[in-house]
């Protein structure tokens, strides 16, 4: 399953109406926001797309420390718009299990919003997660020595994988093989784009497992699995959140290129949608949900010059290149004979 995240902090954004038309257009299915804003889950409503919710870094202390909070939002955010709009998830935060300041106060913050869920029959279809950045990995290369962060792994995500994994809820992280590619010298820039058994040539094999992996997506999906494993976590549901590439603002290289991010995000579609599901060397045939980032360029986002140019469209509702989002049909040497 592909998704898309809808961002909102730029200069003349198309309305939220606007918004979904678009990706009504693109046959998106799935739709991740970074807030609980009531009139962009209104604009959901009857559209068929499942909406991904997101609370606040600023309202997690609260969440965590008072009940009536994670009942408030459920009854203003979630109870006066479901079923209308299919809401599938809601993040408590986003890329917060690094911070000292949200250690103490993340999981119960979850917790209570579950407990919330739970009161109105809605655990089983609206998840409780966190969104992760990349950074909770201590090692990357080569997937099966991956393990998290020393400081987090036992205190903070252990207990927050069990949590995940007793409630049936996703393993939430942002994945950017971009940034991972202008991080690491050595990384061809068409291992970084998919581009299997073209102008790269170049292949990783794992030399623990003996796994090939052609592209850097699937070596990053798998190091996050293998880090899981290692905290004896087999079995969580791994969703990319957040994953793209930027058309625009690089630092003279070339990647940051319209080109290069029509490429990434069609083959991203091709081969996590892509029939049948290929999941990833360590995990075959298991599908792995991603969303790409994100609908609009935003003007307003602070950072590299980059961070203002991740949109499949323009500021204006313009759309930079053609993308599929219709399941790529299987080819002949997938069909067994």
């Amino acid at each position: 399953m592909i998704g898309v995240n809808y961002g909102r902090l730029g200069t003349n954004i198309p309305s939220p109406a606007a918004a979904v038309k678009l990706l009504s257009s693109l046959s998106v299915t799935h739709v991740k926001i970074f807030d609980m804003d009531a009139s962009v889950i209104r604009a959901f409503a009857n559209t068929g797309i499942f909406l991904s919710l997101c609370v606040p870094n600023g309202n997690i202390s609260s969440l965590a420390s008072d009940q009536s909070s994670a009942d408030h939002i459920i009854r203003q955010f979630v109870l006066p718009f479901y079923p209308k709009t299919r809401i599938s998830s809601i993040s408590v935060g986003n890329e917060v299990s690094m911070l000292p300041e949200f250690a103490a106060s993340l999981l119960p913050a979850m917790k209570n919003l579950h407990r919330s869920l739970t009161a109105f029959r809605l655990q089983s279809v609206i998840k409780v997660s966190t969104t992760n950045s990349l950074a909770v990995l201590a090692i990357r290369f080569p997937p099966s020595l991956a393990v998290f962060q020393e400081s987090i792994a036992e205190p903070v995500l252990r207990p927050l994988l069990s949590f995940l994994a007793e409630t049936g809820s996703p393993f939430m992280v942002n994945l950017y093989p971009y940034l991972t590619f202008m991080e690491i010298p050595y990384i061809p820039l068409g291992f970084a784009l998919f581009s299997e058994n073209t102008e790269s040539g170049f292949s990783f094999t794992d030399p623990n497992t003996g796994l090939t992996y052609t592209n850097l997506f699937d070596l990053l999906v798998d190091s996050l699995n293998s880090a899981a494993f290692s905290l004896g976590f087999y079995n969580l549901r791994l969703v990319v959140t957040e994953t793209g590439w930027p058309s625009q603002g690089g630092e003279g290289d070339g990647a940051a290129s319209m080109r290069n991010a029509a490429a990434f995000n069609q083959k991203l579609v091709n081969h996590v949608a892509g029939i049948p599901i290929k999941g990833t060397p360590l995990r075959p045939g298991y599908p792995v949900v991603t969303y790409i980032f994100a609908l609009f360029d935003e003007d307003l986002k602070e950072g590299a010059p980059t961070e203002r140019h991740w949109g499949l469209f323009f500021a204006n509702g313009t759309k930079k290149y053609q993308i599929s989002f219709l399941p790529k049909p299987p080819s002949v040497s997938d069909v067994t004979h």
